[in-house]
């Protein structure tokens, strides 16, 4: 992670055999991470039944079995029964598992629960829970007539139990039996992994919660910071001596020219005040859409609003970079200020990402026939400067009358206003300008509160984690069914199979607390074990549309596999204002005798500094459900130890594991 201090490095490493060069690995990506405020995996001991059979659904649904499985054995056995608890506690023992997992005391629990089921009246949860028990069991004897009864009946549950069951056990179904249930399934794989309109839906998810925008007023710019020491000595000046031009002959000179120094007075000062407040105004933006006085290291404010304006570059200009220079100097003077000290800054600065994106499409729109500020500047008022010079012409022509009346005091009047007069003028010109910019952040605000609004609206029907996992879950199997149909692959001929789902390149995150990861793009490796040898394929999954792109295969057989490694690296890092936590990232890699290496798959169990995980059980869960490679790694293992002698191997296994269920 960019930012990450390395305090301590340990590596363990478990080599299964042999010795090859490595080839190119997929690694953890550090890229955007959203995270939402969703409590669907929130639990605690104090919660209702009600509750906790709400957060094991939606473990069992997201993709957490492990957590499901605990949550509903402890309703089940402390009295808050029901089948469709038992059917759930069942699915969920049985979800991710193939037959080699399933112990003795798992198949005992799942007797007891089912004896228990059968005390209750037959409902839809009983007849699932038969159709479960009657395919374990069909798995388990291998009996093919029985099958077509076990078939007929899954033909008949409603379609959320058919999809619930063909998701859960397809570790455990495979085969010509798996055929001839997604025969009878009411919602085709193809079809049903673009329901619920995900196009439209599923790239929401990556977009954090929109923070609301605040008014921003652009500070003023005066052209002198401190003129109080002018206006004070010269309007003292020019007041006493104003007023010592009545001790005199108060003849027709003396009041023309009295009359004419207060109204050029008035004209200059009033003109004045509105041409220099213009100025300032302009000089005011202008000086917010220059450099500020920032550290040399980009923030991380500054390097997401350039890269929104490199998304918004309107197509065939060479000199974006140069126009909206001035719009991104703005945005970064001003929201670097804003969250300089926030608690929760990288967070923060996520949720502004729609306010960066709005600013830089409307500096795009305003692209023909502009500058490179930050809109069309306001225009200068109409004669306002003419009309002030003719105002000190004025003054000089009263200040020429009350010369001819003899009055000496127009020397230190004239003194004293040029030292005074425009001191006044830009007192007043500031407070103007002040208003100008406030009216300007008034309108700014307006415009983004509506696009506040309009973004809300946007996101109103953001798909939560249930929904994202559902969608992989069918991506998954469409995406082994495609691997099967390429590979001209019989069912019969499948012995098992792994499927294994990372984070493409570039790809961002969106987390919900204690759920995993979900990306809006994959790699899915599909790892197909035939009688006859293994066919492994890679494709491009872009989850925020569906589309299945780049599929790439190697068909390799037993004997040519040489080993399979599992590298585990450990480091503590820190980051700045955190405490000092373990990283570990875990390197699979599988090669062939003439050292090519087939696939080499990496995951980071822990994630991120700001993932909410609690403890090892909770890392391993969430690795598993991520990328699959726990389930993946115990079968590619005992298929580069034992070669072809693998299948009468897992067949051994199989057999164990019946007599086990059987006791």
């Amino acid at each position: 992670m960019s930012g990450d201090t390395i305090i301590e490095g340990v590596e363990n490493e478990n080599v299964a055999s042999g010795n090859a060069k490595v080839g190119q690995q997929i690694g953890v990506q550090n890229v955007e991470s959203v995270f939402h405020d969703a409590t669907i995996y929130t639990v605690s001991d104090e919660d209702t039944a009600e509750r906790k059979h709400e957060v094991a659904l939606a473990y069992l649904t997201g993709g957490l079995p492990r957590r499901a499985e605990d949550l509903f054995y402890e309703l089940v056995i402390n009295g808050h029964q029901s089948t469709e608890r038992i059917y759930y506690y069942v699915l969920a023992v049985l979800s991710e598992r193939g037959f080699r997992d399933l112990t003795a005391e798992l198949a005992g629990k799942i007797r007891d629960v089912g004896k228990l089921c059968a005390s209750f009246p037959e409902d839809e949860w009983s007849r699932a829970h038969r159709v479960v028990r009657s395919l374990v069991d069909l798995v388990r004897s291998d009996a093919g007539v029985e099958s077509f009864t076990t078939v007929a009946a899954f033909g008949e549950l409603s379609a959320d139990r058919q999809d619930e069951i063909s998701r859960h056990l397809s570790l455990l179904v495979t085969g010509v039996l798996d055929q001839r249930l997604d025969a009878e399934r009411k919602h085709k794989v193809s079809t049903e992994r673009l329901s619920r309109n995900r196009e439209d839906r599923a790239w929401k998810f990556f977009e954090p919660k929109p923070a609301m925008p605040t008014r921003y007023r652009v500070r003023t710019s005066a052209a002198d910071s401190d003129r109080r020491r002018p206006l004070l000595i010269g309007g003292t000046v020019t007041m006493l001596s104003f007023a010592g031009l009545f001790f005199g002959p108060l003849n027709l000179p003396f009041w023309a020219g009295l009359l004419l120094l207060i109204a050029g007075s008035a004209v200059t000062i009033r003109y004045g005040v509105e041409y220099t407040g213009h100025v300032l105004h302009l000089a005011s933006r202008r000086d917010a859409a220059r450099p500020a006085d920032e550290p040399s290291e980009p923030s991380q404010v500054d390097k997401l609003i350039d890269r929104c304006f490199r998304d918004a570059c309107p197509p065939d200009v060479e000199d974006w970079t140069w126009y909206g220079a001035g719009h991104r100097w703005y945005l970064r003077r001003r929201f670097n200020d804003w969250l300089r000290h926030d608690q929760n800054y990288s967070q923060s600065v996520k949720r502004l990402k729609w306010l960066f994106d709005w600013h830089a499409r409307r500096a795009a729109r305003q692209w023909q026939g502009l500058d490179s500020r930050l809109e069309p500047e306001p225009a200068a008022p109409s004669g306002a400067r003419n009309r002030q010079v003719a105002g000190v012409l004025v003054i000089v022509a009263g200040l020429g009358l009350l010369g001819l009346a003899l009055r000496w005091q127009i020397v230190p009047i004239a003194v004293g206003s040029w030292s005074a007069l425009p001191a006044v003028i830009e007192l007043f010109a500031v407070r103007k300008a002040t208003r100008l910019l406030s009216a300007d952040a008034e309108v700014l605000f307006e415009q983004e509160m509506a696009e506040y609004e309009r973004w809300r609206d946007e996101l109103s029907d953001r798909p939560d984690d249930i929904d994202m996992a559902r969608w992989l879950a069918l991506d998954k199997a469409y995406i082994k069914a495609e691997a099967l149909r390429r590979g001209d692959i019989a069912e019969r001929d499948l012995v098992s199979h792994v499927v294994l789902n990372q984070q493409a390149p570039g790809a961002r995150r969106g987390v919900v607390p204690h759920g995993p990861p979900r990306y809006e793009a994959y790699l899915v490796t599909v790892i197909l074990l035939t009688r006859h040898g293994v066919r492994e394929s890679r494709v491009h999954l872009n989850f925020t549309t569906g589309e299945v792109k780049n599929e790439a295969w190697n068909v390799f057989g037993y004997d040519r596999i040489a080993s399979a490694s599992l590298k585990v690296k450990e480091k503590r890092v820190k980051n700045p204002g955190e405490l000092e936590r373990k990283v570990r990232n875990r390197h699979f890699r599988l090669r062939l005798l003439n050292g090519v290496e087939i696939f080499a798959i990496s995951d980071r169990p822990d994630g991120e500094s700001d993932t909410e995980v609690d403890d090892e059980v909770e890392l391993k869960e969430l690795a598993a459900a991520t990328s699959g490679m726990d389930a993946a790694l115990p079968i590619l293992e005992a298929v580069a130890h034992k070669g072809r002698d693998w299948i009468e191997f897992e067949n051994d296994r199989r057999t164990m594991w019946s007599r086990n269920w059987s006791d």
